[in-house]
Parts: structure tokens; sequence; C-alpha cells
């Protein structure tokens, strides 16, 4: 549906929804195909569906480890060659990458505890080995783990002090991953 609206095509009301006049709302018309990326944790139905009506797959950071990824892009290859896709033209990332550069390791403990494990309902030893929420080493491993399982690319999501932390990921932690 999200296609034909795009297109400036009026859709058809699904069971649950009506998208009556959505599209002639949708001004200027985009020039040209808007890539359509949907998130999946890696369930066998969300592969399928995003093998099947994406351009992109979006994995969830604190919900996969890299090994959990990489299995998981191999299911997903699996599915997006039954819809004579290529798997090699179709990208991946991963979302909610949680971030918090710390070389103190009771701060980083104290920003899982306190702050991301409550929001995401996750307890920090789950969370630790999955988001960049420590050093720069710690992020640079896990970075480089999950490019060696396939990943293309990472959104970062900073848990406060957005700037500081960011210059922080370009100071420290991207150095290591070039080369």
């Amino acid at each position: 549906m999200l296609r034909q609206i795009v297109a400036g095509e009026e859709p058809v009301d699904g069971a649950y929804y009506s998208a009556a006049g959505v599209s002639a709302e949708l001004q200027p018309r985009p020039e040209r195909p808007i890539p359509i990326w949907i998130g999946s944790w890696g369930s066998k139905a969300g592969l399928r569906r995003v093998a099947r009506l994406a351009d992109g797959w979006l994995a969830s950071g604190y919900n996969t480890t890299p090994v959990e990824f990489g299995l998981a892009r191999s299911r997903l290859e699996f599915e997006l060659q039954r819809q004579g896709k290529s798997p090699a033209e179709f990208g991946n990332g991963l979302a909610t990458m949680w971030l918090w550069i710390t070389e103190d390791r009771g701060e980083a403990e104290s920003i899982l505890a306190d702050r991301l494990g409550p929001a995401v309902k996750r307890e920090p030893e789950y969370l630790q080995p999955r988001v960049c929420v420590g050093s720069p080493e710690h992020c640079a491993d896990l970075l480089r783990r999950y490019a060696e399982a396939g990943l293309e690319r990472v959104f970062l999501w900073p848990l406060g002090d957005e700037v500081h932390q960011l210059e922080l990921v370009a100071e420290k932690v991207m150095p290591t991953l070039r080369g």
C-alpha cells in the first residue's frame, strides 16, 4: 500500500484500515521510488515479510548479537532468493544501537541498569553484549563483529549528551575500525 501511495495511486482499503484520500495528500511526489526498509528482530515470519515487501532490512541492535544477526541474515538471504531478489542488492542496517561511551565501568553499568534497562525492559546482563555502552574498545569490538557478520550500516542512538557521544565515536571508535 505504501508504494501505491507514494506513486500517487489510490490504495485499496484493508480489513482494519482505510487509506481513502491519502494519495492526494502526499505532495510533492518523490521524483524516484523511495526505498522501503522493514524492521524485524529476525523471526522467520518477520524475515519472510522483509523479503517479500521491502528493499532493505533493519535489525534491532538491542535485540540481537553479531552471531544472531549473521544467522538471521543467512535466513533472509534464503527468503530473498525464494522471492527472486538478489541478496547482494538488498541492504541491511542495525537500528536502536544504543550508545554511551565511557571509560568508567561503573558509569556504564549504571547507564545499563538505571537508564536503558528500564526503558527497554531488558536486564543489564542481556543488554551489555548487544549495545555500545562502555569503553571505546567495547564499542569498536562489537561493531567489528557485526561488520564481520555482514552488517552494512548502523544507526547509533546516544543515550544523552548526543554531540559529545558522537564526537567520542568519531575520535575513539571509528579510527580503530578503519584499516
